[in-house]
């Protein structure tokens, strides 16, 4: 009976690992059978290449599962190319190196990282990387030229001569492009009818060349070694060496998704980043955003929801019912070291009568105000409601009014510029420029309102403006046994100011340049702060009055231009 059971055993052992292997096979033959996208056929000169770096996460494709082959890449598009293609280390400095791509900046860490490799624009002012240029063809052949260590090599500059446009090639960088001709890395185009090449320097770059090019670097910078996997190995070529990685794994719980790793016992560890991506299946931070940052060294587990909001994701700021993502953690360690760990796929669980919400943001766009939002596709969906709020700080529809409805389900983003009355609001009609706002989006379904996230934002109605207005300040300062005020506001560069006033008023919540109080009037365009304490004297109505100690006045500053008179925020301050 015994060796019946295990003869029985034995045989149900073969057939299942019989059943895997067929069932690997077949998804092998399906996975090969069809293109990884629908715009890049496989007969496409950079299909390979593609496809090699989409399964490495280097290189992404859209939601709508496209590619767009001739696309134009981004400076910055290209610096987290470059750092995820190379493996480059996670660098970040506090002081960044470029003054257009500060810390918040979603590249600041790819072009810190790659700035080896990548090219600037040096300036009196200081350098600047444009991140929103288009990379042009001379960029790329900086980089694989450095990227392959070839920047020391020797090379004969008359090698330019057989090129029409060689004069177009940025004077700093014309060693670079040399050496990318004489090494073939990239060699231009022939001239119908001519003996001559043609590099295009200035050219765009587009996606499928950007894939292609770096994908001839990568495969000449790997090399194949046969090497053993022991069992609970927790170590990786592509992780800094002493460093322990998470080990994640992940289970759903009821209409969240669980993550839990491993402890790490670690003095260098400062905390973890939990980090979550649509379509790169080893997503890591900071490269990838983060849902959270967990400060606790002791964190083994986090639960995940949709309405969990993350930070520089590919999908938005909100997880979306019944999609799969992919999961990871990303150990932190002192000296800035990002240790990510391994990835799961989990679909977030499908919850009854779920119901999206906007993801609200906003940024000026030609000066103007924009307050947008991400297309909900939903058939119950009738409409937004734009809110805005001076002091609840997650406002909603209806009841801190509205802005307007749009009842087009398509439209996505309002511009305010103070041409449309606020109904029902705590504010008034209209936004006052330089003042801080509330403003959110409620969605309207059929039997519901969903309101969005609330971002705080100063609001002006034309940011050119909004350039010229003094920000005031104010603080208490005692000194010797005194008390005073100190308003201070900041120094405005510009040709045509000619001096500050300082209005004040015990009563008027919006000092009027011409019907409130003077306190003083500066025409040093240089002195941006004065003291006021109880008894000094304003003119009003022809008339002198002093400040009472222990009353409350509004003040502000209006500058003087030789075209305009511009105001400032508005400060309530109670004389001591």
């Amino acid at each position: 009976m015994k060796v019946f059971k295990k003869r029985l055993l034995l045989i149900c052992v073969m057939l299942v690992f019989a059943i895997v292997q067929i069932f690997s096979a077949i998804a092998f033959a399906q996975g090969t059978s069809s293109p990884i996208f629908s715009d890049l056929p496989q007969n496409h000169w950079a299909y390979n290449a593609v496809k090699f770096m989409v399964e490495r996460g280097i290189i992404t494709g859209y939601p709508d599962n496209t590619f767009r082959p001739d696309n134009p890449v981004t400076r910055a598009e290209f610096a987290r190319i470059m750092v995820v293609a190379l493996n480059l280390p996670i660098k970040v400095t506090d002081t960044p190196s470029f003054k257009d791509v500060p810390k918040d900046h979603w590249a600041y860490p790819y072009v810190e990282s790659a700035k080896y490799y990548l090219t600037g624009f040096r300036t009196a002012n200081g350098d600047y990387f444009k991140p929103s240029d288009y990379a042009v063809r001379e960029d790329m052949a900086v980089a694989l030229v450095k990227a392959k260590g070839l920047q020391n090599e020797n090379v004969d500059m008359n090698i330019l001569n057989n090129y029409i446009d060689k004069d177009q090639i940025s004077k700093n960088l014309t060693k670079y492009v040399a050496i990318a001709i004489a090494k073939g890395i990239m060699v231009g185009s022939p001239i119908p009818n001519s003996n001559q090449l043609k590099f295009d320097p200035q050219g765009i770059l587009t996606r499928a060349q950007a894939a292609v090019l770096l994908f001839n670097v990568v495969n000449t910078r790997t090399s194949e070694e046969k090497v053993t996997y022991d069992d609970n190995s927790s170590t990786s070529s592509t992780q800094p060496n002493n460093y322990t990685i998470p080990n994640v794994s992940a289970y759903t719980k009821g209409d969240k998704v669980v993550l839990v790793w491993n402890r790490i016992n670690d003095k260098r560890l400062k905390g973890y980043a939990v980090v979550i991506s649509k379509n790169n299946s080893q997503p890591a931070y900071p490269q990838d955003g983060y849902l959270k940052k967990l400060s606790y060294r002791d964190a083994t587990y986090v639960e995940i929801g949709v309405n969990s909001k993350y930070n520089g994701g590919d999908f938005g700021a909100y997880l979306k019912s019944g999609e799969d993502y992919y999961f990871s953690v990303t150990a932190i360690y002192e000296g800035n070291v990002y240790v990510k760990g391994n990835a799961v796929r989990m679909k977030i669980p499908s919850i009854p009568n779920y119901y999206e919400k906007p993801s609200v943001k906003y940024e000026y766009k030609n000066n103007k105000f924009v307050l947008s939002w991400q297309k909900i596709d939903d058939s119950h969906l009738i409409g937004y409601w734009v809110v805005i709020s001076k002091k609840k700080k997650e406002p909603r529809y209806p009841d801190n009014g509205y802005l307007v409805f749009i009842n087009d389900k398509n439209t996505t983003q309002i511009v305010i510029d103070n041409t449309i009355s606020y109904k029902g609001g705590d504010f008034g009609e209209y936004l006052k420029d330089g003042e801080e706002y509330y403003f959110s989006v409620t969605a309207q379904y059929q039997d519901r309102l969903i309101p969005g996230n609330s971002i705080k934002a100063i609001y002006y109605s034309n940011l050119e403006i909004a350039k010229l207005r003094p920000k005031l300040q104010a603080k208490t300062v005692r000194w010797w046994g005194q008390s005073y005020i100190n308003l201070k506001w900041d120094k405005i560069d510009n040709d045509k100011l000619q001096g500050f006033r300082v209005v004040v008023s015990d009563k008027n919540s919006l000092p009027d340049f011409n019907k409130d109080g003077l306190l003083a009037a500066i025409s040093d365009k240089n002195i941006t702060s004065i003291n006021v304490k109880a008894k000094d004297k304003y003119l009003i109505n022809g008339e002198y009055k002093e400040l009472k100690r222990g009353h409350y006045y509004y003040f502000t500053v209006y500058a003087i231009y030789s075209d305009r008179i511009v105001g400032g925020n508005v400060i309530k301050v109670k004389i001591p």
